[in-house]
């Protein structure tokens, strides 16, 4: 059997990344402003280097993995918006509501 690598991995402040260092901790919010949570991780493609998940913790200690794509960073206000269409928006309400 032939041994391939992992094609994903974690990056965090203490592997020496700038970015990592910057985005952990880092809020994330719905586009309608509510809190998801707060950057615990980032999830990176191995062969491009691009990053391709945040996990992020919740308050409750749960962590939810968000794919890179679906966020942009708000630089004025210094946190990461999850967009999302209006029926996953909903979702998001009610699942950040514990339903």
């Amino acid at each position: 059997m032939q041994y391939r690598p992992a094609r994903f991995a974690k990056v965090c402040e203490r592997d020496g990344a700038e970015v990592a260092g910057l985005l952990l901790d880092c809020l994330v919010v719905t586009a309608a402003g509510e809190q998801i949570g707060r950057v615990d991780q980032l999830i990176v493609d191995v062969i491009t280097r691009q990053p391709r998940y945040a996990i992020v913790k919740r308050r409750n200690c749960a962590t939810v993995a968000i794919p890179w794509h679906a966020l942009y960073l708000d630089v004025l206000n210094g946190r990461l918006v999850f967009y999302t269409w209006p029926q996953e928006s909903q979702e998001v309400r009610m699942f950040n509501k514990g339903f």
